[in-house]
Formats: structure tokens, C-alpha cells, sequence
């Protein structure tokens, strides 16, 4: 699967879970306009969920998911990078062979 430019997609989420004091969930419109985040010590699955809710936007809308593969604590990365693979593999938008090893 090719990697979408910014240019390419409606929607993009983005999770940045490598300082647990201080994760990001991010909605980015194509072109990389952030239109919502929420950071903070924060369970970021719960925050995706908020994210989408607050927006009206349904998960299978999301044409991006990606996770920050680090540096950064390695738990804290596995928590993002799991999520996001997660979400990729589920709703059909990455096969396992393109899913993020941390």
C-alpha cells in the first residue's frame, strides 16, 4: 500500500504516545491543517474516540492513522504504535506485512 501525501487524504489521526506526561492525538485535514488535538497524560485511545465524536467523523473516514515510532519511552511507544496498528488492520486500510514495528 502506498503512503498517502498529505494532499491525498480527507482526514489523517496521528498519535504521539512517546512521553507518557505528555501524549498527542492529533485530527489533521489533508494538506497537514491540524483541526483538533488533545495532549496531555491522557488514554489515547479514549482521546481518538472523543476526537471523532466531537467532529462528527466516523472511524472508517480517517483515511490516515499513524503512530510516532519513537524515540521515546518504549512502552509509551507501543502503546501508540499497537492502536494505531489496531485500528489499520481492522479497518482494512494496512495488511499485517505494512503494519509499524516499533
Amino acid at each position: 500500500m502506498k503512503t498517502k501525501t498529505q494532499e491525498e487524504y480527507k482526514y489523517k489521526i496521528y498519535i504521539d504516545s512517546t512521553d507518557r506526561k505528555n501524549n498527542k492525538v492529533v485530527l489533521m485535514e489533508g494538506g497537514g491543517k491540524v483541526v483538533d488535538e488533545i495532549t496531555g497524560e491522557l488514554d489515547v485511545v479514549a482521546s481518538l474516540s472523543e476526537l471523532l465524536k466531537k467532529h462528527s467523523i466516523s472511524p472508517s473516514e480517517i483515511n490516515v492513522y499513524d503512530a510516532n515510532p519513537g524515540p521515546g519511552s518504549f512502552t509509551g511507544i507501543k502503546v501508540g504504535v499497537t492502536a494505531v496498528n489496531v485500528i489499520n488492520w481492522a479497518l482494512g486500510k494496512k495488511t499485517a506485512a505494512e503494519l509499524i514495528t516499533p
